[in-house]
This record gives structure tokens, C-alpha cells and sequence, in this order.
């Protein structure tokens, strides 16, 4: 994905038990042991790496929300997905403070139609009327990322309130 996009230079952050298996598929890419954030700071001060993926995979809980903490500290752009959204689902406000805090850094939030009450229950339960493009609208302005809705009609906001849907 991100080779085929244009990406110079892809590193795969693994945990050590998987470093074996993930650098014999990914021939493409660097593979290097990250088991916690620490490691994962360390990784981030290479100036060559300038966006980061955390989700799939990454597994729901504490290390999940301390990776996405590391690198929002490191001001670096940051997508998120899968697990690292869910990751904050009980406490969404905290995500959503320590992205406006990560100030310069460009965030990119990218759940679909079931992870995206996890984070914005109010936007998606008390306002059953309000179109999707209105509430990615309300998401993007209220987290201070890019909302990346995705579904048939992905609809993409930003906290300015710039938007377009993708069909």
C-alpha cells in the first residue's frame, strides 16, 4: 500500500516475537523490533520517517494508546485506524486532547460506520438525522483531525470544515 502509493521508504514496526516472519513477507520494506514505546520513540527520531500508521493489528488497549501517544509527542503525522481507534473508545476526549496538543502534526482518523460511534457516540446517537457528510463534519471539528468516514460514499472532513465524498 504505501510503496504503491509513492512512499520512498516504508519501516514496519513489529514486535520481536513476529521480526522473523513479518521481514520474510515484506521483502520491500525495513522491518525493525519495536515492543514498546520506548522502542517506538526510538524509531521515531529518524527524521527520514515522517507519517505513521498504527491500527490493524496493533491490538486494543494500554500499548495501543501509548504508541499513538509517542508518536502525537513526536509531532509527527499520524493515521490511525482499526485497534488504535478503538483503542480510545472509552475515553475518545483524551485522543482528541492529545491531538490538538500535537500541534503541526497532521492526523488522519479512518474508522467505518461501526468503529465510528466508538469515538463520536453523541454525533452518530443523538442526531439520527444529520447526513453523513454533516457528521464526519462535526467529528473533524470536534477530534482537530482529518475524518476519513469509510463505506460506498467515503466521505472525508477536515477541521476546518473542508470536506468531499468519494464514490
Amino acid at each position: 500500500g504505501a510503496l504503491r502509493a509513492g512512499a520512498g521508504l516504508v519501516t514496519l514496526a513489529s514486535p520481536s516475537d513476529a521480526l522473523a516472519v513479518n521481514a520474510a513477507a515484506l521483502t520491500a520494506v525495513m522491518v525493525r523490533a519495536v515492543d514498546n514505546a520506548i522502542q517506538f520513540a526510538d524509531l521515531l527520531n529518524d527524521r527520514r520517517l515522517n507519517t505513521s500508521v498504527i491500527g490493524p493489528g496493533a491490538g486494543v488497549g494500554p500499548r495501543t494508546r501509548d504508541f499513538v501517544h509517542t508518536a502525537l509527542a513526536a509531532k509527527r503525522n499520524l493515521v490511525l485506524d482499526a485497534d488504535a481507534l478503538t483503542s480510545f473508545a472509552d475515553a475518545p476526549e483524551r485522543l482528541f486532547e492529545a491531538i490538538k496538543a500535537s500541534d503541526g502534526a497532521q492526523v488522519v482518523l479512518t474508522p467505518h460506520e461501526g468503529e465510528f460511534p466508538r469515538l463520536f457516540s453523541d454525533i452518530s446517537n443523538k442526531h439520527p438525522g444529520r447526513s453523513k457528510l454533516e457528521r464526519v463534519r462535526a467529528a473533524a471539528e470536534r477530534s482537530g483531525a482529518v475524518v476519513l468516514l469509510k463505506g460506498p460514499d467515503t466521505v472525508v472532513a477536515a477541521p476546518d470544515g473542508r470536506a468531499t465524498i468519494a464514490s
